[in-house]
């Protein structure tokens, strides 16, 4: 399994969580963050991708490679001011040709688990939302569990949730659940 995190931060919540999934699926998670990937977006270009190549030369072959020899893919990210991580928008953008092919788009979607954190005063209800649009239009049942610190009693940014039993509790659960039925 592939763990990515989406946060700036390698060794904050989103880190913790990983590194945490990590003994409960005994090493089977490998984790890396996004940015060790060094993403650009797209442009400017002529549309080479929709022919089979894409001019730019960073990080996108490696990061699909690995995902496509992974049976499944845990991508845990924090939320913005109210918004996913760009470096997930860069993601699906640079990943667009390949996912306007319905089935491929249907097979990556199966294959994708995403851990939210954040919380609903910064807009967490409607970034879950998002997520889900994303995969309902896949035609794939929405693989998105959301976790808020305020629900702990917690700062996002300067408390350590994985220091919640309940935290934990959630994520043993999650990690059973997706060794149990990966393509869920």
């Amino acid at each position: 399994m592939l763990g990515l995190n989406f946060s700036s931060r390698k060794n904050g919540n989103c880190g913790d969580f990983l590194l945490f999934l990590r003994q409960q699926t005994n090493n089977r998670l490998v984790s890396r963050s996004i940015h060790d990937f060094s993403l650009e977006g797209c442009g400017p270009c002529e549309y080479e991708c929709i022919h089979g190549s894409c001019p730019k030369k960073d990080g996108l072959t490696a990061l699909t490679a690995w995902m496509d020899k992974e049976e499944q893919s845990i991508f845990v990210m924090p939320l913005y001011n109210g918004n996913l991580p760009s470096a997930f928008y860069r993601l699906l953008e640079r990943m667009s040709p390949r996912l306007h092919d319905e089935a491929e788009e249907k097979r990556f979607w199966k294959k994708v688990k995403i851990i939210l954190v954040g919380n609903p005063e910064h807009g967490l209800e409607p970034a879950v939302q998002t997520l889900k649009d994303i995969y309902e239009n896949a035609g794939v049942r929405p693989a998105v569990t959301a976790f808020s610190s305020v629900k702990y009693g917690m700062k996002a940014t300067q408390d350590r949730m994985i220091e919640s039993r309940e935290v934990r509790s959630r994520l043993v659960e999650l990690a059973w659940e997706w060794m149990e039925d990966p393509g869920r």
